[in-house]
């Protein structure tokens, strides 16, 4: 499955991205170079499970790698066509190269060999492309609790309390700060920095104030009088 991201700038430029959602890891080897910022020890995540032996690059730094260094130089605010197509349909808007950046980089980290961000796979499989806060705590909790549910056909115990979503969180949120620091010890872009920026925020939001974000979604339920 393929998704493929176009940014349309007004100067001509035509950036073109394409993600393959189940690509394997690919070590570089041999003669092939890869910039010091991608090297799994550099600015290492505290909670990073990778051998260093297997995996001498950090996974989602080498896809992330072209994407940050084609933007480093492009201001946030610039405005561009954006298109993005899947196999199923087509998405395109007007925005800020900041919200498309944003959108592109959640959609590679969370299809990169990185195990920590490995739960949020099922979520990639079903891109929502310029998703706002309430979508992606809406698609976050829902994708979460499917997967309980199919725990408990399973037999097995199901986290219906979503407490396992906290977690998840709190370990991306130990992923999110030491990436921030390796991509800004190199690139220190502004588009770069503030599509990385608001695509954190939303693990910070979840592990600290998952009960508030949720409490928010009684108006996609219920009337006003309802909730």
């Amino acid at each position: 499955m393929q998704i493929e991201y176009r940014f349309f700038l007004d100067d001509g430029r035509d950036l073109a991205f394409v993600v393959d959602v189940d690509r394997p890891y690919r070590p570089v080897q041999g003669g092939e170079a890869a910039p010091a910022w991608t090297r799994l020890a550099h600015c290492r995540c505290v909670n990073c499970p990778l051998d260093p032996a297997e995996y001498p690059h950090c996974p989602a730094a080498l896809d992330l790698d072209r994407v940050v260094s084609s933007f480093q130089k492009i201001p946030a605010n610039t405005r561009a066509n954006i298109q993005v197509n899947t196999p199923d349909r087509e998405y395109a808007k007007r925005a800020p190269v900041e919200e498309g950046v944003r959108s592109l980089v959640g959609l590679i980290m969370a299809t990169s060999a990185c195990p920590v961000f490995q739960e949020l796979k099922p979520n990639a499989r079903t891109h929502l492309p310029f998703a706002n806060r309430e979508e992606q705590v809406l698609r976050l909790a829902s994708l979460y609790l499917m997967k309980q549910y199919l725990v408990w056909r399973d037999g097995k115990d199901p986290d219906w309390d979503l407490r396992g979503v906290v977690k998840e969180h709190q370990e991306l949120q130990q992923v999110n700060q030491a990436f921030w620091k390796r991509l800004m010890s190199v690139y220190e872009g502004d588009a770069n920095s503030r599509a990385l920026l608001s695509f954190f925020s939303v693990s910070a939001d979840v592990a600290k104030s998952l009960d508030e974000q949720l409490a928010r979604m009684k108006n996609v339920f219920y009337s006003s009088h309802e909730a």
